[in-house]
């Protein structure tokens, strides 16, 4: 349901389908946030499902109508779009229109009815005897209220739901408050999909409670809160488990051949560029040892495993005979860091050009396997930097520093890889002159490849912040969206949240503070810097800080901001000095490798003056007692255009230019 992201299937539902298939249970899998692109036009589509902000709930409020038809208008339904009319204000160029707020969003919700009636009809023509959806992110609404249209049309159908808003705690809110859905996994659906389908086509809604596999709420669950409700005054229900898979080995290829049908079929498809999504891990190898404390997105485990790299390549080729598509977006949360020698090499001879590959990966990486990427064909990642200051990183409990950050986005930039990331800021114990420290780096930096913007940190649920809230100082509450959403009680609302704030001053209806929140002027300097940075990479060529060694001569090319010179040479000791800061040494040890690879004997005072006037000419970046040289390796690979994301692209331009000339 939507909103999904238009250009790939979803892997969640591949992977059932195709467990299904497999075990000689047949099944169809629809697409309906296609036909929903289709109805609203995919400008306005895409403004949700890629540029709301998450916390806001957009895409939750323009289905609650549709899921909740009894609750009716509700008091804060005005004020919940005049708040929002300044989060839409840079947004104008995706819908052409000048009130976002007030056009967008009730014209969205408006169609969401009709939209759900015609989805449900058109499932129940496939003579399905069970319906589930897949809920992640903002899909949780719209599948509430397909099952809801789903039940009201054929009492008969028995209706599932699953995926990560359904994990535990918000699985058993989702159970408890909507009874059109009958049956709730949490957790991974891979091992008890199959057991759990013919339990419900053999009972339908009369499977004992004890029958169904761990991770499963049905009918019987509520009968029994009943009885207990009668007992004690309250409802209770058991504690609901995760449901976890861990032979991943054992998971066939996922089925995609119904989003490939449905998509040829679609008027949308002539604005995609399909991907497909595929998973070689599940869980985070760091989270096992040190959870990120602002995390959740492991659920209530991190437990991490992964494919062998042989399945892992033999999946690519079997879904590229399949489909013919060459693009690849891992859903890994983090990188195996045993595929190095392994899969990647394996790529890397097939031919880097042969694919483009999307992964998520952990910051701390060094040269050599940032090459082995770009080699292997991986041409995007989200390295997950967050920050370029340490002492944050700490808070995070990154197990990064900020020195490694900075040469991984050195190193990015000279193999050509994009970058995915985020600054952000608001968490509990930082100081304000971290962020300022960072606003006087940036300049050093425009180079690299800037960061996606200056964020505040979502509380999320199954986070150390969320697990353990009174030790960090927080009081956390459902984030007021969840209120304009759901017509939920409060504890209701704090059960079925992922998102928390911790910001007293917000009450019903409001998104954002409208006081006067606590100065923050090193943020606010962060924020202003990082907007330069990006905008000195919108022009056709980025400022660039490059070296060429050649003949006993460093060439460095600079035309950042900063730059104290367009041109600049350097020899003997001031060219052995800047190349051994290439690899960021501590300056005790810049003699030590002068010595070692170049055969140079320099007094420390000579090297310290030669390191002054580098700091001086803003060529290296003193960082965490680290030398930092800035200056990228000639010649820098191209970076891959914006349209070849391997998570597929959207030409959201030529739909909004094809549908005003309707």
């Amino acid at each position: 349901m939507p909103y999904a992201a238009l250009p790939r299937p979803s892997i969640g539902l591949g992977l059932l389908q195709a467990i299904l298939r497999r075990d000689g249970i047949p099944s169809t899998v629809l697409h309906a946030n296609l036909w929903f692109a289709e109805k609203v036009g995919v400008p306005a589509y895409e403004l949700l499902a890629t540029h709301a902000a998450a916390q806001q709930l957009m895409g939750e409020w323009t289905f609650a109508e549709a899921a909740f038809p009894e609750a009716g208008a509700r008091k804060w339904d005005d004020a919940y779009l005049e708040e929002l009319r300044f989060a839409f204000a840079h947004l104008a160029e995706h819908t052409g229109k000048p009130d976002l707020a007030g056009e967008v969003l009730p014209g969205l919700r408006a169609a969401a009815g009709g939209f759900v009636d015609v989805v449900a009809r058109r499932v129940l023509e496939t003579g399905a005897r069970v319906v589930g959806c897949t809920s992640m992110f903002e899909q949780h609404v719209a599948s509430l209220a397909l099952l809801r249209r789903v039940r009201e049309l054929d009492p008969t159908v028995v209706t599932l739901l699953g995926g990560a808003n359904c994990e535990t705690v918000m699985g058993e809110a989702t159970h408890r408050c909507f009874p059109w859905v009958d049956y709730l996994v949490s957790g991974e659906a891979d091992g008890i999909i199959t057991p759990l389908c013919r339990l419900v086509l053999e009972h339908g809604r009369d499977v004992p409670a004890e029958a169904l596999p761990r991770g499963v709420l049905g009918p019987a669950h509520r009968i029994v809160g009943e009885d207990r409700s009668r007992a004690n005054g309250s409802l209770v229900l058991p504690r609901l488990p995760r449901a976890l898979f861990r032979d991943l080995d054992a998971l066939p290829v996922p089925a995609y051949e119904d989003w490939f049908d449905q998509l040829a079929q679609s008027s949308v498809g002539a604005y995609i560029t399909p991907c497909l999504t595929v998973e070689s891990s599940r869980g985070c190898w760091w989270g096992d040892r040190h959870q990120c404390t602002f995390c959740g997105l492991n659920g209530s485990t991190a437990i991490y495993h992964s494919k062998s790299p042989q399945r892992v390549l033999e999946e690519l080729r079997e879904l590229e005979r399949r489909h013919g598509v060459t693009a690849f977006e891992f859903v890994d949360n983090i990188l195996d860091m045993g595929y190095f020698p392994t899969l990647m090499q394996a790529l890397a001879d097939e031919g880097a050009s042969r694919r483009s590959l999307f992964f998520a990966l952990k910051s701390n990486l060094n040269r050599r396997q940032v090459k082995a990427l770009a080699d292997a064909g991986v041409t995007w990642v989200q390295p997950g930097i967050e920050s370029l200051h340490t002492d944050i990183l700490q808070l995070m409990d990154k197990g990064v520093t900020g020195w490694q950050n900075v040469q991984l986005l050195k190193w990015a930039r000279e193999f050509g890889l994009r970058m995915m990331w985020p600054i952000l800021w608001g968490f509990p114990g930082e100081q304000d002159e971290a962020y300022a420290q960072m606003a006087q780096w940036i300049p050093l930096l425009e180079h690299l490849p800037p960061p996606d913007g200056v964020n505040k940190i979502l509380y999320g649920r199954f986070s150390v912040y969320d697990q353990d809230a009174q030790r960090h100082g927080l009081v956390l509450s459902p984030v007021p969206g969840m209120k304009c959403v759901y017509p939920l009680t409060a504890a209701d609302l704090q059960d079925l949240t992922f998102h928390y704030t911790a910001d007293p001053s917000l009450g019903a209806g409001r998104t954002r503070n409208t006081g006067s929140p606590a100065p923050r002027p090193g943020v606010d300097a962060l924020r202003a810097a990082t907007s330069r940075w990006q905008q000195a990479h919108t022009r056709d060529r980025g400022p660039v800080l490059s070296m060429v060694d050649e003949q006993g001569e460093l060439r460095i090319t600079d035309t950042r901001s900063c730059a104290a010179a367009a041109q600049i040479l350097l020899t003997g000791v001031a060219r052995a000095v800047y190349l051994a800061c290439d690899a960021a040494p501590r300056p005790e040890r810049v003699r030590e490798t002068l010595r070692r690879d170049h055969a140079l004997d320099v007094p420390q005072h000579q090297v310290a003056a030669v390191l002054a006037d580098l700091i001086e000419r803003r060529l290296l970046l003193p960082l965490d007692g680290r030398l930092v040289g800035l200056a990228v390796r000639h010649p820098m690979r191209e970076e891959a255009d914006m349209a070849e994301f391997p998570g597929g692209y959207v030409n959201v331009r030529a739909a909004a230019t094809a549908l005003a000339g309707r």
